[in-house]
């Protein structure tokens, strides 16, 4: 893929999960404001296709991506050595992990979505 591609793609994207999904302020200073926040989600929590499933804050922060630390595992009877989805990832802890999904929103926006998983007892 070359840079122009890139750009385009990226052009799209933000058009599709930021542009289009809000009522866009008319000031220039919201408008700046509203692409900042789009931007910073779009670095730090979107994974990307084109960098392998990583985010652009992981590549540039040479930081282990979360797609390959280790992972739950909440089927109990699920072989341990059995391959998950590329990359692969090692079990984290017990097979049968329970666990609860927590979605947020980055600064407040509905379009933003910030997931997580939190173990539980």
């Amino acid at each position: 893929m070359d840079d122009y591609t890139v750009v385009e793609r990226f052009i799209r994207t933000m058009k599709t999960e930021c542009t289009r999904k809000i009522l866009f302020p008319y000031r220039l200073d919201g408008i700046r404001e509203e692409l900042a926040y789009y931007a910073a989600w779009f670095n730090e929590y979107r994974p990307h296709s084109y960098l392998c499933g990583m985010t652009p804050m992981e590549v540039y922060e040479t930081l282990v991506p979360a797609n390959v630390k280790p992972r739950y595992e909440p089927r109990s009877l699920w072989p341990p050595e059995s391959r998950c989805a590329s990359p692969q990832a090692a079990v984290l802890g017990k097979l049968g992990a329970k666990f609860m999904l927590v979605v947020g929103f980055f600064a407040k926006r509905q379009h933003l979505p910030v997931v997580d998983l939190k173990r539980v007892a």
